[in-house]
Order: C-alpha cells, then structure tokens, then sequence
C-alpha cells in the first residue's frame, strides 16, 4: 500500500485523474487526522521494472461541453448562416445553386419542426398527453416525443 501511494504521489507518469482527495479532516488531541478517497488505479510494471500507474480516465462533468456536442453546435450555426444566406437568396448573392437547395430543405425542415412543436404544446396545454405524444411520434420526433412524455409524468 506504502509503496501504491509512493506511485501515486512521486512518479512522473501520474496523472491528475490518479490523485488521491481529500475527503474530511479533524483535531484530535494527537494532531490532525485526514481521510483521503483514493481512486482505482492499476500499477502496470515494464520487463525494466519500472511501475506506471494508470487510472480510470476522468469523468466529464455535465456542465462542461463534450466534443459531439462542440461538432453538433458547430454545425447548427453553419445550418443557421447558410438558411439566412442562402435559402431566399436572388441570383446576385455569392451561394452556389448546392448551397441554395441545401438552405431551402434545411428551412422547410425548420418550419415543419416548429408547427409539429407547436401542435404538440397545444395538445400539452390542453393537458391530451397521449394525443401529444402520439403526435410526436407521427410527425418522427423522437426527442419531442420523450419531452412531451417527461412533460406529462407525475
């Protein structure tokens, strides 16, 4: 155990995720006592005997952005540019004819998704729950569709 701390604390291939925390700490007449939560961790010794320890990789919090999610905004805000450019754009601006029908599915999609958000808040107000999930899901919106339903739970 002596020697797991001494991998943990001193060697160069520790990394943060590997630290032990602190978890409580009291004055006892004989001085201070600590209690620390020490993390999973395997030590992995090399054919030249030097020990690496390799923890568990470290969570993300769920506030902090993850890559797919920094990919799928990015892409929301290039969806966003190329409707507002290019979807109603006349044959002097700078989009390609591409880019064009892209913006143009792009906004009826838009649209189509606002009506279906807004049929389906309308039956919700009425509290018909069954009606609006039923709805959700008839128009193929999944995510809705789970909304309306957590919407509804007691």
């Amino acid at each position: 155990m002596f020697m797991l701390l001494l991998a943990l604390a001193g060697s160069p291939g520790a990394a943060a995720e590997a630290q032990a925390t602190l978890q409580s700490c009291e004055m006892t007449p004989t001085g201070w006592v600590c209690h620390y939560k020490m993390p999973a961790v395997t030590v992995i010794e090399s054919p030249d005997g030097r020990a690496t320890v390799a923890g568990p990789p470290p969570p993300v919090p769920a506030g902090l952005p993850t890559v797919e999610s920094e990919k799928a905004e990015a892409e929301a805000i290039r969806q966003a540019r190329l409707i507002a450019r290019c979807a109603d754009a006349s044959w002097l601006s700078l989009c390609l004819p591409a880019d064009r029908r892209e913006a143009r599915r792009l906004r009826d999609l838009e649209t189509t998704r606002t009506a279906l958000r807004g049929k389906v808040t309308k039956l919700l107000s009425e509290a018909r729950c069954d009606e609006a999930v039923k709805a959700a899901l008839a128009g193929g919106d999944l995510a809705l569709a789970r909304e309306a339903r957590g919407f509804c739970a007691p």
